[in-house]
């Protein structure tokens, strides 16, 4: 059967019994080395390198009893970067990496990596798992990499031949010790000892009986623990033709007395006229509240991508469950999106990294791990409802109103409009025909009343002291502001008959004063309330 039709899990499985029983003495097939840790192709790169810089050495020669006075050739240079050159290498393995069926890896911890997926493109890569570890998501390129740095390993230089003591190489007991099984059957074995104290960036290693130094940049990976390999991300991103619409968003925290509930708003994010957010989802608890795009992308779609700084359990039991908070989380968050996947994200007690970084230990359901996620990341166990919205109060732009009724101060102005635009829109107050711009410059003055901080509990008794009513004309927009003066200084702001904002007392004095001025066309409004 040739290559391209061999099942690569089929061949990790059936590979010989020396490779199941990791390093055992399966033969090693692959080029002798020579005395003195040469091939004969080795040999013959060097004598031709020798024979070049002997020829590039005269030519230096005669080029220097030639050379002009006013030029400045550095010559020695030349001879440096032949005489210096790195030492091409002494290849022990020329295995091709994508061939590579089964990666074993015996350190502290020992495991297997089988290639569950062949390429299927130039420049991919093939997919791997970990055995006995099914439910739990690995960072493939780096699972890559077990297969990719030992293919076409090279040393840079024989140490000794047939050592009597392995030892001094810190190879009687190695760091590590690694077997590549290959689609054709050849398995390639090494045994990583000690960094060289002498070679800086190299380490001993056994091949075929001898001791090699490699570079150690090659063999770090083998020396790290099946859980360094596990993907630090929590869920991934969807590529663009795959991502869903976040349909809703719920964060329930006990620091909280209320949810925090955000919803996708599918009329406005098609509605290209909607002025004073260009926010596809609003909030609608604990309050009504148009969101701030920018702040408020990650708390809507921040769990697609979401990276870890660290895991902090595999295969977590009930006790661990408890011991990190996760039993009774202080936090959770909902997602729903529209292709009817739903995701539960669970946040339990914080703590520091050995680097000093906050960290909170989240779970995601359905997935067999316990993480440490970042502070920074983690932003729904901290989010307030003003971190993300714009703190507008009037949203709706003033060419799409179909009805702006106004009431303050004992005085009522009935607004109704038609248009698309300003060239065309037609207006009236109380029945009779209106100045376009002058109910244009009112409604501006509207748009600039802003919550400057969240009110959540009751409205004060009684009749409201200012009252708006908006209606765009297609039907969308229907709300009613109002404003309810506690003092002087400071006014509640309701949507709906919903305690939503605090102002300043001064916007409602503000609006107050511009109705009693609207038909003196000589005056101007008041356009500052702050």
């Amino acid at each position: 059967m040739s290559e391209e039709k061999q099942n690569p899990q089929e061949l990790a499985e059936n590979a010989t019994a020396e490779a199941d029983t990791i390093f055992g003495s399966t033969a090693q097939v692959t080029q002798t080395v020579q005395k003195g840790g040469l091939s004969k192709n080795s040999k013959g790169l060097i004598i031709g390198a020798v024979v070049l810089v002997a020829l590039i050495a005269g030519a230096v020669g005669v080029s220097m009893m030639n050379q002009n006075t006013e030029t400045d050739i550095d010559n020695s240079s030349l001879l440096d970067s032949l005489t210096d050159d790195e030492d091409k290498g002494i290849p022990l393995n020329e295995g091709t990496t994508n061939n590579v069926i089964k990666i074993q890896v015996k350190n502290t911890d020992e495991f297997t990596v089988v290639q569950t997926e062949k390429p299927k493109a130039d420049g991919e890569k093939p997919l791997y798992a970990v055995q006995g570890y099914d439910d739990v998501n690995f960072d493939n390129d780096l699972l890559y990499t077990l297969a990719n740095n030992g293919s076409g390993l090279n040393a840079t230089e024989l140490v000794e031949e047939s050592p009597s003591d392995l030892g001094k190489y810190g190879l009687a007991k190695p760091l590590a010790e690694i077997a590549l099984t290959y689609a054709d059957g050849n398995v390639f074995q090494l045994k990583i000892g000690d960094p060289s104290p002498t070679n800086s960036g190299k380490s001993y290693c056994e091949w075929n009986g001898n001791v090699y130094l490699v570079m150690s940049s090659y063999l770090m990976n083998y020396q790290k623990t099946a859980d360094a390999f596990i993907s630090k991300t929590v869920l991934e991103k969807p590529d663009d033709n795959n991502y869903p619409i976040v349909e809703a968003v719920r964060i329930q925290r006990k620091d909280l007395d209320w949810d925090i509930y955000l919803e996708y708003d599918y009329e406005g994010a098609n509605d290209d006229t909607a002025g004073g957010t260009a926010a596809t989802h609003m909030m609608l608890e604990p309050v009504f509240s148009y969101l701030n795009v920018e702040k408020s992308v990650n708390v809507t779609n921040g769990i697609f991508g979401l990276t870890a700084e660290e895991i902090a359990v595999i295969h977590p039991e009930e006790q661990d469950f408890d011991k990190t908070g996760l039993s009774d989380p202080f936090c959770t968050v909902n997602v729903k999106c529209d292709n009817g996947e739903e995701y539960l994200l669970s946040i339990g007690d914080s703590y520091q990294t050995e680097a000093g970084k906050k960290c909170y230990y989240t779970a995601l359901d359905g997935v067999n791990l316990i993480y440490g996620v970042s502070a920074d990341n983690d932003i729904w166990a901290t989010v307030q409802p003003g971190d993300i919205t714009s703190a507008n109060i009037f949203s709706t732009n003033v060419w799409t109103l179909s009805n702006l009724e106004v009431s303050a101060g004992g005085m009522t102005l009935n607004f109704e409009g038609e248009g698309t635009e300003q060239k065309n829109y037609v207006v009236t107050k109380n029945g009779s025909p209106c100045e376009t711009e002058r109910f244009r410059l009112l409604y501006r003055f509207l748009l600039s009343i802003y919550g400057e901080e969240f009110y959540i509990g009751e409205l004060p008794e009684g009749e409201p002291d200012g009252e708006v009513h908006v209606l765009s004309q297609n039907g969308r927009d229907d709300y009613t502001i109002s404003f309810y003066r506690v003092s002087d200084l400071k006014t509640i702001v309701a949507r709906n008959g919903v305690a939503s904002y605090v102002i300043r007392s001064s916007a409602l004095d503000t609006l107050i004063y511009n109705l009693s001025i609207f038909d003196n066309a000589e005056e101007e409004f008041k356009t500052s309330w702050q």
